[in-house]
């Protein structure tokens, strides 16, 4: 999990250090034989130290978003129901609206300034309290990293109790 977060290599690398780190420390606590202790000790470093270079030498934080964001609905300052959905669209450079998610790119979810989970979904539930919210949205990486310059959206939902919840929207 640490080098899916902190890392933009491929998936297979990831489990590789994962294993390397943990499959070599589990070596020099369990074994006796100090050949082995050693060969794992050595691994391990070196799965820590393959982790850490892909963190500083990641691509995915010297690039650009492939395209911004919006939110779509609700619009900005509309004052909706809870719980309520939603819907983030990315804006391609023709102006073009499409789905926001991919298997390559995810949402970060910020509701008045607290992290949600990220997630790889357009339409995002949200349930929120009655009261005035701010929600901003960033499209990152699938490791969450950030885009340079980030692609960042934010808007302002009143939630009222009694009004009707907003349903998903399309691109």
């Amino acid at each position: 999990m640490i080098a899916h977060i902190v890392s933009n290599l491929p998936l297979p690398l990831q489990w590789g250090l994962a294993l390397l780190i943990f499959g070599g420390g589990l070596l020099v606590f369990a074994v006796r034989r100090s050949a082995l202790r050693i060969a794992g000790g050595v691994a391990a470093f070196c799965g820590a130290g393959g982790l850490i270079a892909s963190w500083i030498f990641s691509p995915a934080l010297l690039v650009a978003a492939p395209y911004s964001v919006r939110i779509v609905s609700p619009s900005r300052g509309a004052n909706v129901g809870a719980p309520l959905t939603l819907t983030v669209c990315g804006v391609k450079a023709s102006g073009a609206l499409i789905p926001a998610t991919s298997s390559q790119y995810y949402l970060a979810v910020i509701l008045d300034g607290v992290q949600a989970p990220t997630v790889d979904v357009w339409h995002v539930p949200v349930d929120l309290a009655p009261g005035r919210h701010t929600v901003e949205v960033e499209l990152v990486s699938p490791s969450h990293q950030s885009f340079t310059p980030p692609a960042t959206f934010t808007e302002t939902v009143t939630v009222l109790s009694g009004a009707p919840p907003i349903g998903p929207g399309t691109c």
